[in-house]
């Protein structure tokens, strides 16, 4: 990776709840050399770890709507971003269309 796409992928997280989505795209829709560069296992082992992160649990029937945006207290927030099986089945269940458009490509 350029000094530049490497400072770029390491911006993707820190932001949890869009790290999924961000890092798919920047393999699907950027340089080919990027995908060249997952040919290293040390590359390889990060994008696995940030996939496949199981993030905060949750109960499967909790419910809780933002009432305020943007959240100030931080442990709400992160309870308010868990899931019940992990951020990856999160963005299958929720917003497929740019997952399936990154595999796709």
């Amino acid at each position: 990776l350029t000094p530049a796409d490497s400072e770029r992928f390491l911006q993707f997280f820190t932001v949890p709840y869009l790290r999924i989505p961000l890092i798919l795209d920047f393999f699907a829709n950027g340089d080919p050399g990027r995908l060249v560069a997952l040919k290293t296992k040390s590359l390889q082992l990060i994008v696995d770890a940030a996939l496949f992160e199981p993030g905060m649990w949750k109960p499967s029937d909790f419910f809780e709507q933002v009432a305020e945006i943007p959240v100030v207290d931080e442990d709400k927030l992160q309870h308010l971003l868990s899931t019940p099986l992990g951020t990856l089945f999160n963005e299958i269940a929720k917003s497929p269309d740019v997952l399936v458009n990154c595999i796709v490509k």
